[in-house]
């Protein structure tokens, strides 16, 4: 099923013809995405279930889910329930695990109806889902989150096989999973995990089988091997996106996914003494040649990049000048050579200007950065160098 989403897209021709008309876009590396994945499941050795929640870290959710289920991914976990039931709407040959919540009984019987994979942690969604599915004559399948002291959602660890037991003898329930959240605190996680160990040996007392045990996230598969156990669930990693600094030179090697380009849109002479953008938020020093580019905080960049942003204009770093706008942002071209209707790099796969540094540049965390990138804005996916799909959401 998803290698029929592939099929169906525009050929690369048309894909470059349509790119021609783009002021901005980004670019996914699908073979950088399948690197990554090889290289998380080479260390892990385990199930890896990929979270690809928020429109799959900014990287657009169709796409990525039919990427991921090419190259045999069979679980993937969103936070969303209407990404979950979009995901099982587009006939993946694979289990989607929802951590949304749910209210209405509509939502329990569209669970249930569609295949997808809940996550528990009360009675009573554990009570309402097993109704919805003994109405359909179905089995619905649910993975139980146990808090081990991140107090975010879950049965508390210290009585969660009192409501485990109650699941499991539940007729029209099954559990697929176990599953806990690390606290990504060296000091903290040993005690963490013997915490969820604890549940695990309640219930292996108990005779229930606890399906796959989750613990790591990408922390976790960087720092805590003891949490692999028998899936993982790589987010940011997935995406060649190293957290922090330290997790740079770990021997599990990965490629961004995603670069931002964008074309000059004017270029024009600034002389010296004279401001540029809002506020006169930069003063010439020089006789300067000035690049407009017509992307902005709108799309992606922060708009703390004012005056340290970075742009590459055919390989040679050009810093960003005066503040970013929501839609505009400038650059110095002096001496660049640089033409109207050139495709710049915005944000770079590597050096300078890629999405770690940027991020820092402008005092945010990655993690944010990756999700502000702009839903509307064109997404252009690659394998082999040569475009594949296009995604395109119309506002």
């Amino acid at each position: 099923m998803p290698a029929r989403y592939f099929e169906t897209q525009p050929s690369g021709a048309e894909i470059q013809q349509k790119m021609a008309g783009y002021g901005g876009w980004f670019e996914i590396d699908l073979d950088a995405l399948s690197a990554n994945l090889a290289a998380i499941t080479a260390r892990t050795g385990v199930e890896v279930m990929p979270v690809i929640k928020n429109n799959a870290y900014g990287h657009g959710l169709r796409p990525i889910c039919s990427a991921l289920v090419q190259d045999g991914v069979k679980w993937l976990m969103v936070a969303k329930l209407s990404e979950a039931l979009a995901i099982s709407s587009w006939g993946m040959d694979c289990d989607v695990l929802n951590m949304d919540a749910l209210y209405t009984e509509a939502q329990f019987d569209q669970v249930v109806e569609q295949g997808v994979t809940q996550v528990v942690y009360t009675s009573d969604l554990a009570t309402r889902l097993n109704a919805a599915a003994l109405a359909q004559g179905r089995a619905a399948g649910v993975f139980i989150k146990i808090d081990t002291g991140l107090h975010r959602v879950g049965v508390d660890h210290k009585n969660a096989i009192e409501l485990i037991t109650e699941i499991a003898a539940m007729p029209s329930l099954q559990i697929k999973g176990t599953f806990s959240t690390l606290m990504q605190d060296d000091s903290q996680d040993k005690v963490i995990f013997e915490r969820f160990q604890a549940v695990l040996d309640q219930m292996a007392a108990a005779g229930i089988d606890p399906g796959f045990r989750s613990m790591a996230s990408t922390h976790g598969i960087f720092h805590t091997p003891d949490g692999w156990l028998d899936m993982v669930r790589p987010a940011m990693c997935l995406f060649g996106i190293y957290p922090w600094e330290a997790d740079r030179n770990s021997a599990l090697k990965l490629e961004q996914v995603l670069t931002f380009k964008a074309r000059i849109e004017e270029l024009k002479p600034v002389p010296k003494g004279d401001t540029v953008t809002y506020f006169g938020a930069y003063t010439a020093s020089r006789d300067m040649q000035v690049g407009t580019l017509h992307v902005g905080f709108f799309d992606a960049l922060p708009r703390e990049l004012a005056n340290k942003g970075t742009i590459l204009v055919g390989g040679k770093p050009c810093p960003t000048i005066g503040s970013i706008s929501l839609n505009h942002c400038l650059f110095d071209a002096t001496g660049a050579d640089a033409k109207i209707g050139e495709v710049v790099e915005v944000i770079a796969k590597e050096g300078v200007n890629n999405l770690v540094t940027t991020a820092e540049t402008a005092g945010w965390m990655v993690y944010s950065l990756l999700n502000h990138l702009n839903p509307f804005v064109p997404r252009v996916y690659y394998r082999g160098g040569v475009p594949v799909a296009l995604h395109v959401v119309e506002p």
